[in-house]
């Protein structure tokens, strides 16, 4: 999912936003889709699990005890990935221009500053479900939204490249 925030009325409601986000420009914010799972979808997992459980009783009844440790262990494992998946900080990434500078930051990285007149917005389509998007500069290329899904990236690619046309003196 992505959001643009522009000029001083922008919201920046997260401690990891860009440090020296401009005071008027344009914010495009950049993060993971974490949709909670439906009632319906929970239902449907219960269900499957207590499947998948009933299933590896059966060999235990005749003797093969190993199936059900292993069955159960791996459940276990996956509610523990989900778990951790669940409590763990969705991906994000900032892009702001202002003054002819465009900044770039994702968590973990230090911050890219760049001039926005040497800096374009490439698209590599490969295959009809790939599409990666990528800022080059004359130092650098990197690639950007790799958090959002393949309908996310196909709209945002003409708002970034419109930023990137709109931030140029």
């Amino acid at each position: 999912m992505y959001s643009i925030h522009s000029g001083p009325d922008g919201r920046l409601e997260t401690a990891e936003s860009v440090s020296t986000a401009p005071t008027k420009g344009m914010i495009l914010h950049l993060q993971e889709n974490r949709s909670h799972l439906s009632q319906e979808a929970r239902v449907a997992f219960a269900s499957m699990v207590v499947l998948f459980m009933a299933v590896a009783i059966l060999p235990a009844l005749n003797g093969h005890w190993l199936v059900p440790l292993l069955s159960l262990a791996s459940m276990g494992a996956l509610v523990a990935a989900i778990e951790w998946h669940k409590r763990s900080c969705p991906a994000d990434e900032w892009l702001a221009v202002e003054n002819g500078r465009l900044l770039y930051r994702y968590r973990g990285y230090e911050p890219l500053d760049l001039p926005v007149r040497l800096t374009r917005l490439v698209e590599e389509q490969s295959g009809p479900c790939g599409l990666r998007l990528f800022l080059e500069s004359q130092w650098r290329r990197f690639e950007i939204g790799t958090c959002l899904s393949l309908d996310e990236k196909r709209a945002v690619a003409p708002v970034i490249a419109r930023i990137l046309r709109e931030g140029r003196p």
